[in-house]
């Protein structure tokens, strides 16, 4: 039963870090990393094409058109520059949205094609509860599972 427990505490702490993270609201960096058609936004005021690799502010309108499609990337750094968490936001309907302060993904592989945090939690965690599970029958036999009398009939 300790194995279990160890297991399930581990794959709480692998996953449950990665997921924390796109549910933060303190980025300090929004961009939107790649578009395919045409992606206007504005602040407020008349709507502009955006270009690629252009920074976004919390609060903006982003209009996506028919079969256009937009790739928003929220960053956190730490002190020197280095991204410390990084969560990727498609956006594949035409309509128009407000960049908002959470990442939230369509779902939890959607992070183009790379290998996040959350997929490699739930590979990792699955592998431990398996092995808990195999490995953690103890030796104590569980004996039949009925007592009762059997009348051949």
């Amino acid at each position: 039963m300790k194995k279990f427990t160890f297991a399930s505490i581990a794959l709480f702490a692998i996953v449950a870090g990665p997921a924390a993270a796109q549910n933060k609201s303190d980025w300090d960096k929004i961009v939107l990393e790649d578009k395919s058609g045409n992606v206007m936004t504005s602040t407020g005021g008349d709507y502009q094409t955006a270009l690629v690799g252009k920074e976004l502010v919390i609060g903006e309108y982003m209009m996506l058109g028919d079969a256009t499609k937009a790739k928003v990337v929220y960053y956190e750094y730490d002190d020197n520059g280095k991204v410390l968490n990084r969560c990727v936001r498609d956006y594949t309907d035409a309509n128009t949205y407000i960049i908002d302060a959470a990442c939230k993904p369509a779902a939890a592989w959607a992070n183009g094609g790379q290998i996040s945090g959350v997929n490699a939690g739930m590979v990792i965690g699955a592998g431990l509860i398996g092995a808990a599970v195999i490995s953690g029958g103890g030796g104590t036999p569980v004996g039949p599972l009925s007592t009762g009398s059997r009348s051949n009939q």
